[in-house]
């Protein structure tokens, strides 16, 4: 991350300089000064442009470092931003007096412009297919993708053959240094997805009912999975126009023979789960994410909203079968009514010392003042009470984001530390 800023530093400066130097701000007037600005944009456009694609290409890479769940908004948003560049190179040439029209219709008698101009149309279709992604054929989609490798070096072309400011040293290094990045990507994508191809491949053994709105996939494969209590998966299917891939945490131990995820229903592609026969293909990609377990010496205390219980469900299994010395854990889990605790009779069933419960329901008066009930909601006057040593805790939270925000707040006011706060993010 510190490599990769201080080359985003360098390439800012180094584009400034290189456009706006002494002799061009000395002459300056308003159509120079669009001319260089749409200059200016057009290189930024392409690096930040090369940042996204290399970003998206090695995220499973990154994923143990930063997480998948923070990378997937990273990218949303300065996709965003790259937008912004990418769009202004023309309109500030434009704005400068130079004709729309060759920015608008390719010149192919000008190659590297008609490239440049060709470029933006792609980037626009990638743009759109990411918005409706969820509409469109998992297979379409992969093609479309495809294409931004098509727009980088469609970009490269145009920057060197046809940008005035190539024949710098500083601005070559900076080009090389981006298609060095996107080979690597290229390299480490394609990778993974013949690893996905031959390794991802899982069939439906049962389908367990939890609640009325909630049930348990259980998968089998020629192959484990290896993954860490707490990750998640992305599963897709190839039927029923169900394209897009979901994620899903894993509710099973890492030691156990089958992968488990227990689901909500709440929506076309969890139906679709549901309804699955055994025998039938599920496509895994991963495990991702960053919400497990570190710290092996301080108590651990979960806290669990609805379905958020998933990650936790691994956790506890995985502790139960590996740990020789294991951490007391205390769970809050917060439900509306007993009947919608999930996987309530796995979890009465652990009689362990180290492992204590407390169950919080939101609608129900009924068990108010039993040991293992609260009423209400999870707040600071629950945590004072089941919490025994706050200060010698880590807190683990996945639920409803309302929930997530409001104890966020509610711990800080109890003076945990931050690093003592692991929140587990939604993000799809």
């Amino acid at each position: 991350m510190v490599v990769l800023c201080v080359f985003l530093v360098f390439s800012l400066f180094t584009f400034i300089e290189a456009i706006f130097d002494f002799d061009s701000l000395y002459n300056l007037n308003f159509a120079s000064f669009f001319y260089l600005s749409g200059k200016l944009a057009g290189l930024m456009g392409f690096l930040f442009l090369s940042l996204l694609i290399f970003s998206g290409d090695t995220a499973g890479f990154f994923d143990k470092f930063f997480g998948m769940d923070k990378i997937i908004k990273f990218q949303r948003k300065f996709a965003l931003f790259t937008m912004i560049f990418v769009l202004a190179h023309p309109i500030f040439f434009a704005l400068s007096g130079e004709s729309i029209l060759s920015y608008v219709v390719p010149d192919f008698s000008v190659i590297p412009l008609a490239l440049g101009t060709i470029s933006l149309y792609i980037f626009v279709i990638v743009m759109i297919a990411s918005k409706i992604y969820k509409r469109i054929s998992y297979n379409i989609w992969q093609y479309i993708h495809l294409l931004t490798y098509i727009l980088f070096f469609f970009s490269l072309y145009h920057a060197v053959i046809w940008g005035s400011d190539y024949g710098l040293i500083p601005v070559k290094i900076i080009y090389a240094i981006t298609l060095i990045f996107l080979l690597f990507g290229i390299i480490y994508r394609t990778s993974r997805k013949i690893k996905q191809k031959y390794g991802g491949k899982f069939y439906v053994q049962e389908i367990k009912n939890e609640t009325k709105d909630t049930f348990t996939l259980v998968l089998k494969s020629e192959k484990t999975l290896s993954f860490n209590a707490g990750q998640f998966c992305f599963l897709r299917l190839n039927k029923d126009k169900l394209y897009a891939r979901h994620p899903f945490t894993i509710s099973s131990s890492p030691k156990e023979a089958t992968l488990c995820f227990t689901v909500k229903l709440e929506g076309r592609f969890t139906k679709a789960l549901s309804e699955l026969k055994k025998g039938e293909e599920v496509i895994i990609d991963g495990p991702f994410g960053i919400f497990t377990i570190e710290d092996k010496r301080k108590n651990l205390v979960f806290i669990a909203g609805g379905v958020g219980i998933t990650p936790f469900m691994s956790m506890l299994k995985d502790k139960a079968i590996v740990d020789s010395q294991i951490q007391n854990i205390m769970l809050l889990y917060g439900s509306k009514t007993k009947e919608e605790i999930i996987c309530k009779e796995w979890l009465d069933s652990i009689k362990n010392d180290w492992f204590k419960k407390v169950y919080v329901l939101s609608n129900n008066d009924f068990f108010s003042g039993m040991h293992e009930y609260e009423t209400g909601h999870i707040d600071k006057g629950i945590i004072k009470k089941h919490v025994e040593n706050i200060d010698n805790s880590v807190f683990y939270i996945c639920g409803p984001e309302i929930m997530k925000n409001n104890l966020k707040k509610i711990l800080n006011e109890l003076g945990v530390n931050k690093q003592n706060i692991v929140i587990e993010d939604f993000f799809w």
